[in-house]
C-alpha cells in the first residue's frame, strides 16, 4: 500500500479546504450548545440551587427558539449570502453564552442561554452549512457534505470529554467561557475565508402547456411558496419531521429502555458515548454508499436498518440485542441526517436552498423536541413499560421509510 505523496495530499487539502473549514466551524457550534449543556446541566443546579426543569428551560427555549431564527438566516443566506449569517452567528451567539456564565438569577440564564443558543443554532449549525457547502460545490454535493459531516463529527468526540474536565476543574461558569474562546477559535477560520458563493442565474420562464406547472429549472424552484406547493417538497419535509420524531424519542429513552432490558446503568451510559464514537464511520461511508447505491437507496437502507435497531431493543431478551441496537444506531445516526441534507438538495434545488433547508430544520428541530416528551407522556401512561413506547418508535421508523418509498414515486407539480 503506497502512500499518496505530499502534492497530492496538498492538492485535496486545497479543493476541500472551505468544506473542511466549514466542518470545523460546526464541530465547534455544536460543541457547548448541544454537547456540551447535558454535562453542565448538573452542575448548575447543584452550585446554584436551580431547579433542572429551570435550567433545561434554557436548553429548550434555545432550540425552540434557533429553530424560528434558522428561517431567517436561511432567508439572509439565499439572498446576500454567508457573510452576514456566519458573522452574526460567531459573534451574536458568544456574546449571548458569555453574559450567561456570568448571571447569578435563573431567569436572567435562561434569557441569555436561550438568545446565545438561538442564535448560533441559527447562524452556525448544519442547517446553514449545508447549504453553503451545496452551493460551493454544486456538482460533487455527496464528496462535500462526506467531508463538512465527517469533519464536524468530532464534535461530541472533542467537546464532550473537555467539558467534563473543565466543569470538574474550574467550575461550570469558567468552563463555558473556556469552551467558548475554544469554539470562537475553531469558527473564525470558515467566517473569515468562506464569503461569497457562486451565482445562481435567475429563474428559467417555463413554457405553456396544458397542465400545471412549476416554473423550476435545474437550479430549482422560482419562489419559496412555489416549492412549498410542491408534493415533492411536502413529502420531503413530512419524512424529516417523522425521522426526527422516531430519532429523538430513541436517542432520549435509549438509556432508560436498556436498563429496564436488564442492562446497568453504566453499561447503558456507556453505550451511548459507543453509539457516538460509531457515528464517524458511519458518516464516512456517505460517499461510497451514496456513489454505489444511490441517495435515495442509500437513505433508504439507512431508515430500514434504524428501524431494526429499535426492534433490537424491543426484543432485548438476550443482552446482546441491546447491544447490537446501540451499534446500529450510531453507525445510522451518523448517515441519515447528512443524506436527507443531500436529497434536500437535489429536491430543493440551489436557488432557495438555504430557506427550504430553515424550513425542513425548523420543523425537524420541534420534531425532535416532542418525539422524547411523547415517548415520556406515553410511558407514564403505560406504567413504566417500555414496549408499547418502543412499538411506537418502531412505527414512526416504518413511517419513515414508507414516506421515502413515496417521495421516489412523486413527481415534481404544484398540488392542484
Amino acid at each position: 500500500m503506497h502512500l499518496p505523496s505530499l502534492s497530492t495530499v496538498a492538492s485535496w487539502l486545497k479543493t476541500w479546504q472551505p468544506a473542511i473549514l466549514l466542518g470545523v466551524l460546526t464541530c465547534g457550534a455544536y460543541g457547548l450548545v448541544l454537547y456540551g449543556f447535558g454535562i453542565i446541566a448538573g452542575p448548575i443546579q447543584e452550585d446554584e440551587g436551580w431547579s433542572s426543569a429551570l435550567v433545561n428551560a434554557a436548553f429548550m427555549g434555545s432550540y425552540l427558539l434557533g429553530a424560528a431564527a434558522s428561517l431567517v438566516s436561511g432567508r439572509v443566506l439565499d439572498v446576500l449570502g454567508p457573510r452576514l449569517v456566519l458573522w452574526s452567528g460567531l459573534v451574536v451567539g458568544t456574546i449571548f453564552l458569555m453574559a450567561a456564565s456570568y448571571v447569578g438569577n435563573v431567569w436572567l440564564f435562561i434569557v441569555f442561554w436561550t438568545l446565545g443558543g438561538a442564535v448560533t443554532i441559527a447562524g452556525l449549525f448544519y442547517n446553514v452549512t449545508m447549504p453553503i457547502a451545496a452551493r460551493l460545490y454544486p456538482q460533487r454535493q455527496t464528496a462535500a457534505m462526506t467531508v463538512l459531516v465527517t469533519t464536524g463529527g468530532f464534535s461530541s468526540v472533542i467537546f464532550m470529554p473537555l467539558t467534563g474536565l473543565f466543569t470538574e476543574e474550574f467550575g461550570w461558569r469558567w468552563a463555558v467561557r473556556i469552551l467558548l474562546v475554544l469554539a470562537a477559535a475553531l469558527s473564525l477560520p470558515a467566517v473569515l475565508t468562506v464569503r461569497r458563493l457562486p451565482v445562481i442565474p435567475p429563474p428559467e420562464q417555463p413554457g405553456q402547456t396544458s397542465e400545471q406547472t412549476t416554473s423550476v429549472d435545474r437550479y430549482g424552484y422560482a419562489s419559496v411558496g412555489e416549492a412549498l406547493r410542491s408534493r415533492e417538497v411536502q413529502v420531503t419535509i413530512a419524512m424529516v419531521v417523522t425521522s426526527s420524531f422516531g430519532l429523538g424519542a430513541l436517542l432520549n429513552h435509549f438509556v432508560p429502555a436498556a436498563t429496564a432490558a436488564g442492562l446497568s446503568l453504566t453499561a447503558s451510559a456507556s453505550l451511548t458515548g459507543l453509539r457516538g464514537f460509531l457515528s464517524l464511520p458511519g458518516r464516512a461511508l456517505i460517499g461510497p454508499m451514496a456513489t454505489f447505491m444511490g441517495l435515495r437507496p442509500a437513505l433508504g437502507a439507512g431508515y430500514f436498518v434504524m428501524l431494526l435497531g429499535t426492534l433490537c431493543l424491543l426484543a432485548a431478551g438476550p443482552l446482546w440485542w441491546i447491544y447490537l441496537s446501540a451499534i446500529i444506531a450510531g453507525l445510522v445516526w451518523g448517515q441519515t441526517m447528512p443524506l436527507q441534507g443531500l436529497i434536500a438538495s437535489e429536491v430543493y434545488g440551489l436557488r432557495r436552498l438555504g430557506t427550504l433547508m430553515a424550513i425542513q430544520t425548523a420543523a425537524g428541530n420541534v420534531a425532535l423536541a416532542i418525539g422524547p416528551f411523547a415517548a415520556g407522556v406515553l410511558l407514564d401512561s403505560v406504567a413504566g413499560d417500555y414496549q408499547p413506547v418502543l412499538i411506537a418508535i418502531a412505527a414512526m421508523n416504518a413511517l419513515t421509510f414508507l414516506l421515502l418509498v413515496l417521495l421516489t414515486r412523486v413527481r415534481r407539480r404544484t398540488l392542484g
